[in-house]
């Protein structure tokens, strides 16, 4: 339902108020102030209906602050896997710069991390998980016989195991928006800890609540949101199945007057529909700020893998999605789509073919590992044979490549083991026999890896937690990227690879 709002706080302090005074006019102008009042009211309405349709509830009533209180505050839930995260971090240095607010920026989150639910459950969640005062190495001790208090958090602290707390500057070089946001980092994912130290009241604080995954769109563009309101329907994203429930303009979000804005799960790589030439050139500034140093001890592991598969653009890369929906049901299209862009790309003698690839992914009956002799790259490099003898990098001098299927390739892939006898990717193998993966690789390249500590639990390692951080570089330091279709982190792997390489 429509409503009107009108600012009734009186003037000047003073109350007014209105009576009906006793008129000497003819009673023929009263019908006309009627209708005169009558016209102002419509005109008023229609105004205000194209605002109020966008966002129903009434406006809230402007509050006072006083000089030292007016920077405003923008804060999100993150969920979900770190490409994810970085999503809706991405989402939210948009929004805060636009609604020129302090962007309050959470950890990374890395290994297991809880997907959307609601808010009070992502904070009970996330609000210990990230909570320094918990005695998580004393708490999540390994359980043992005639230790009962080992046993007492034994689910929570299997959550704990499973996951890792890392700050984003350590990932990403934040500082180059600088100029045009400003940040705060919160190690806490605790509402009420975020107000403590902003100093900011309950009465001083919005917070939207979420009812979905894909609760809220924005859009820029008034005649497509007016559209979709007049239909009743709702903008969708057929290939992964979003829908986006309720259509917002920006001025939702820049009416609103309290200190701090507490939003909900903001994910989306087409939450932000913008059509401003100036915000779409910001969003591409805030990507290419995200794309991963490499001035970190994961940069440095990375560099010694890469240096390890012949240098940079020395070699072909793939990044293979294959355990989420729906490039799961897609496995056997992207397989043979990378196939043939692989013998095409390196002028292979033969362009796989369905048959070629795929009876193998068909097969209920997998092959032996004893019956298969897997090329594996050696220990100390790619120049040892028999690997050298069979395979070939790519020529660094920009020189075609012409090694067909023996040109060394190396697959990025959320596939725990690729080379497994179950594993779907083996027809992949057979093709391209001079293919690597993380699996493969020798253990020493990783060694910097262990100069990384969880931010809230310092005696917690985090190598194992940055093992697709550093997968996910490697590959886009190859002279090009296979993407899996559809993927927005196989799209953000391409674009580091033209930044870093092409």
């Amino acid at each position: 339902m429509l409503q009107f709002a009108y600012n009734s706080r009186p003037l000047s302090g003073k109350s007014r108020h209105f009576k009906i005074r006793p008129s000497n006019s003819s009673p023929r102008i009263v019908p006309l102030i009627l209708v005169a009042l009558l016209l102002v009211a419509c005109v008023s309405f229609l105004s205000s209906l194209s605002e109020m349709a966008f966002s129903p509830e009434q406006s809230p009533p402007p509050l006072r602050h006083s000089a030292h209180e007016q920077e405003r505050f923008l804060a999100y839930l993150p969920h979900s896997g770190l490409s994810n995260q970085r999503i809706e971090l991405a989402n939210a240095l948009a929004l805060a710069t636009i609604l020129q607010r302090t962007l309050i920026v959470p950890p990374a989150f890395l290994g297991t991390v809880v997907g959307w639910m609601k808010k009070e459950q992502i904070y009970e969640h996330l609000g210990w998980l990230t909570n320094a005062s918990v005695p998580f190495e004393s708490i999540c001790r390994p359980s043992a016989p005639g230790d009962l208090a080992s046993y007492v958090h034994r689910s929570r602290c299997g959550e704990y195991r499973r996951f890792g707390v890392i700050p984003w500057t350590d990932l990403h070089d934040l500082d180059s928006l600088s100029s045009l946001v400003n940040i705060r980092y919160h190690d806490m994912v605790s509402l009420n800890q975020l107000q403590h130290d902003l100093g900011v009241s309950e009465n001083d604080t919005y917070v939207h609540s979420d009812q979905h995954l894909y609760d809220w769109r924005l859009y820029e563009d008034l005649k497509v949101a007016r559209n979709l309101l007049k239909t009743n329907t709702n903008f969708v994203d057929s290939f992964a199945g979003r829908r986006y429930y309720k259509v917002y303009t920006l001025k939702h979000w820049q009416r609103r007057p309290e200190r701090l804005l507490q939003l909900g799960g903001i994910f989306g790589s087409t939450r932000l529909n913008f059509v401003d030439p100036e915000h779409i050139a910001l969003r591409n500034r805030i990507a290419n700020a995200l794309h991963y140093r490499r001035d970190t001890p994961i940069g440095e592991t990375v560099r010694n893998i890469v240096e390890y598969l012949g240098g940079q653009g020395s070699f072909v890369g793939v990044h293979f999605r294959t355990g989420d929906q729906p490039f799961k049901r897609l496995l056997r299209k992207n397989m043979l789509l990378f196939a043939q862009g692989m013998a095409e790309l390196t002028n292979a003698p033969s362009i796989p073919t369905e048959d070629d690839m795929l009876p193998a992914v068909e097969a209920e009956d997998q092959v032996e590992d004893d019956a298969r002799v897997p090329l594996l790259p050696p220990e100390n490099g790619l120049h040892v044979p028999p690997w050298s003898t069979v395979c070939r990098n790519v020529p660094k001098n920009g020189a075609p490549i012409t090694s067909g299927f023996r040109t060394v390739v190396y697959i990025a892939t959320d596939h725990r083991n690729p080379r497994g006898a179950d594993s779907k990717l083996l027809p992949w193998f057979d093709t391209f026999p001079c293919t690597v993966t993380l699996n493969d690789l020798p253990d020493h390249l990783f060694e910097p890896l262990d100069r990384v500590h969880d931010m809230i639990v310092p005696e917690k390692p985090l190598r194992n937690f940055l093992i697709p951080i550093v997968d996910a570089m490697v590959a886009a330091h190859a002279k090009q990227v296979f993407a899996t279709p559809r993927s927005t982190f196989s799209k953000y792997i391409a674009e580091m690879n033209r930044a870093w390489v092409s």
